[in-house]
C-alpha cells in the first residue's frame, strides 16, 4: 500500500499538541493510502474526545470517512455555546 499527503489545520486548543505549528500553513502529513480521519487523528496523537468537528475540503465529515491525496483537513474541538 502506498502513501498520500494531506494538509492538516488544527484549531483552538488542539494547537497545543504541536508547539511549532503554523496556523497559516497548517502541516503536511504523510499517511497510508486508504486511511480514515480516525486513523489520522490517532497518527497525530490528538485526543479523540477533543478532535470532534472535522472538515475535509470545507465539507463536514465523520471520523470513519476516508481521506485522499491532497485533501485539506480542518480539525476543531467540540463547539459550545449558550
Amino acid at each position: 500500500m502506498g502513501f498520500i499527503r494531506v494538509n492538516v489545520r488544527l484549531f483552538a486548543t488542539l494547537r497545543r499538541f504541536y508547539p511549532d505549528y503554523d496556523p497559516e500553513k497548517g502541516m503536511d502529513v504523510k499517511v497510508e493510502e486508504g486511511s480514515t480521519i480516525e486513523k489520522l487523528i490517532q497518527f497525530l496523537r490528538l485526543p479523540e474526545n477533543e478532535a470532534r468537528v472535522i472538515l475535509i475540503n470545507g465539507k463536514s465529515k465523520m471520523t470513519t470517512d476516508k481521506i485522499r491525496d491532497g485533501d485539506r483537513i480542518d480539525i476543531f474541538t467540540p463547539l459550545g455555546g449558550g
